[in-house]
């Protein structure tokens, strides 16, 4: 039996290898699947023949219900479930091929592999297995509800922010709504600025990278007006956008914004400028500078590049 605790040790890593070495089967719990690094091994799974089947939280799928229907045209069997008189499905444990057991807090999303403490015990007793494969058993034959989630449209934004055509303002020069920040903790810093600080021109040292990232940047959240250069890091991954400083750029950071913003993000085309806040998570990620997560749009700026 072996313990390992989040955030002090990669717990994602760790799972995207056991889903890697899997050759026949996958059970899979979990109270909340979202799209990310995890959801893309199980697909990656499910197409080289490896039987992916999931139960999920009903009130969780409700919410990303576009991903669950993707995810079942890649093959995977999932069904949501309810706990009794209005609980819910809060169990999160995988078996993989009947001899491993992987069981703990953990909740198979992006967001809890830096910032949460979670824990996962891995275990191959057959006695254990078995209990929790019975249990697997018996909720994966209950009604799956997902076929009466009802997927809840956000509306757009009322109010629109303006720019001459071809330049994307700061918002030190478009005031972002004093309601976009809440109780959270703005860093006042630029994309540039940050590129300047952690990119290719600067002297620090990857140690020095490190230590200024967690003391001044990690967790902070900002406020930018960025231009969409590309959107999803995969087919499967439906919140997120790459973005840009400027028109012509290259993708310079990945931001995933949360469920909510689902019919949004689907209206929305490379090229369109949106207003928006989001957490710094994380450095160099799929090619660009930096991962943000926890976004909200704030707005989108009705001037677009000219047409090349």
């Amino acid at each position: 039996m072996d313990v390992i605790f989040a955030p002090d040790s990669d717990i994602q890593t760790l799972l995207k290898d056991r889903i890697a070495n899997t050759t026949q089967s996958i059970d899979l719990t979990t109270a909340n699947l979202g799209p990310g690094e995890l959801t893309n091994a199980l697909t990656e799974a499910t197409a080289r023949g490896v039987e992916v089947r999931i139960v999920v939280d009903y009130q969780s799928a409700r919410q990303k219900t576009p991903l669950v229907s993707l995810l079942k045209e890649e093959g995977l069997q999932i069904k949501a479930i309810k706990g009794k008189a209005g609980g819910q499905m809060n169990n999160n444990f995988a078996i993989f091929d009947n001899k491993l057991l992987a069981t703990g807090s953990y909740s198979w999303t992006n967001r809890a592999t830096k910032h949460s403490h979670e824990d996962v015990v891995l275990i191959d007793d057959n006695s254990v297995i078995d209990s929790y494969r019975r249990e697997f058993e018996r909720m994966f034959g209950t009604e799956d509800l997902l076929a009466w989630a009802a997927y809840e449209k956000v509306p757009k934004p009322k109010e629109r922010i303006k720019a001459a055509k071809g330049q994307i303002p700061s918002p030190k020069d478009i005031p972002f709504p004093k309601s976009a920040h809440g109780d959270r903790e703005f860093i006042d810093v630029t994309i540039d600025e940050l590129e300047a600080l952690f990119g290719p021109p600067s002297t620090l040292s990857e140690k020095e990278k490190d230590a200024a990232w967690e003391q001044q940047y990690d967790g902070k959240y900002v406020q930018w007006n960025s231009v969409i250069a590309a959107k999803g890091l995969s087919h499967l991954d439906l919140h997120t956008l790459r973005l840009s400083s400027g028109f012509g750029r290259e993708p310079e950071m990945a931001v995933t914004f949360r469920s909510k913003y689902y019919e949004l993000l689907q209206a929305l085309r490379v090229g369109d400028v949106i207003a928006y806040t989001a957490r710094l998570q994380k450095r160099n990620n799929f090619g660009t500078l930096f991962k943000l997560d926890n976004a909200g749009i704030i707005g989108i700026l009705t001037k677009k590049a000219p047409r090349r």
